[in-house]
């Protein structure tokens, strides 16, 4: 399973996404600047942090790949466990 790609999918909608068991991502967006001296203008960005002492499922993940692969939400549970499983191992 391809976890990392349901992650990311949520990241663009919300700022939190919780790996139950693993932590959890957080995004926050910077606006658009311009800088005057220089009359450079920068983008709007996201950038991604990640904090592992947030571990409990809020279920937005689980949810999400529950509806997407039309499967029982306990089934997503245990997909998700042994994608973690695996992750922990390579860490």
């Amino acid at each position: 399973m391809k976890l990392a790609q349901y992650i990311s999918h949520l990241l663009y909608r919300y700022q939190c996404v919780t790996v139950p068991e693993f932590g959890s991502f957080l995004t926050e967006t910077h606006s658009a600047r311009l800088h005057p001296s220089s009359r450079t203008f920068y983008p709007p960005k996201k950038t991604v942090s990640f904090n592992a002492l947030l571990k409990k499922n809020d279920g937005l993940l689980v949810h999400h790949i529950s509806q997407y692969l039309q499967i029982p939400y306990d089934d997503a549970i245990k997909l998700i466990q042994e994608e973690v499983s695996l992750w922990k191992k390579t860490l």
